[in-house]
């Protein structure tokens, strides 16, 4: 089965990576800028003990190149209730990106001058939902998300064979009317796109006293600068 799930990512260190030894893992934000001028700031995961060391000499401010792939964990969200101040979880899904390598060219660089290659995400997938299209409320600009599963094309410390992930991807204007039209449950699709982050609120329900409340969640999604359409997909 044919694989695709890749990420470039240069950008620059936002504050001082998180590194555990003790696990053998690290952690750290890049602050990277897509072709359409929109900031991001996305999360990388490294298990490799030699890219570990890397990312031990890394300082905020330095820019770092990162070549991985997107990875997925279905987890249970947790928000303090501000009736009751009770922990209330809810099913989210995280999505980071894991290194395969990750080098620091040091500083002197502008997000400007790399936008072209700041923020890169090439992905094959099937859809494991159909899409779900509306207009934004205050733009009125057609957006178009689904939810791919994408095979990993890499290796990396403590992966299982033949793992999948579940990446969203968000579509906007004449590129979501066309998702909408085109795609359903099993469509596969190759998408060249830029890993979004944002901040949102959704509104929750207190199990332990009834109020309803919204929580802010960190989000990340694949925005497509443009959409293969494969196989299964609505042509007529």
């Amino acid at each position: 089965m044919a694989k695709e799930n890749f990420v470039l990512l240069v950008g620059e260190i936002q504050g001082s990576p998180i590194i555990d030894k003790e696990n053998n893992k690290a952690k750290y934000v890049l602050k990277t800028l897509r072709r359409n001028d929109k900031i991001d700031f996305p999360v990388i995961n490294v298990y490799e003990p030699s890219l570990i060391e890397k990312v031990e000499s890394f300082r905020e401010g330095d820019y770092v190149i990162v070549k991985g792939f997107i990875a997925t964990q279905e987890v249970k969200k947790g928000a303090v209730c501000p009736n009751c101040q009770e922990i209330i979880k809810s099913q989210g899904t995280i999505t980071e990106v894991y290194a395969i390598e990750n080098t620091n060219i040091g500083t002197g660089y502008t997000l400007e001058s790399i936008k072209e290659f700041s923020n890169t995400v090439i992905v094959l997938g099937s859809l494991c939902r159909d899409v779900e299209f509306r207009l934004l409320p205050n733009t009125g600009t057609p957006s178009a998300q689904y939810q791919l599963a994408v095979n990993r094309k890499f290796n990396v410390k403590r992966q299982r064979d033949n793992f999948t992930d579940y990446p969203w991807v968000n579509s906007f204007g004449r590129q979501a009317e066309q998702d909408a039209l085109r795609l359903e449950t099993g469509s596969q699709v190759l998408i060249q796109g830029g890993l979004q982050t944002r901040n949102v609120q959704k509104i929750m329900v207190c199990e332990n006293c009834d109020g309803e409340f919204k929580a802010e969640d960190f989000v990340a999604e694949i925005v497509p600068y443009s959409v293969e359409y494969l196989n299964n997909c609505k042509f007529d």
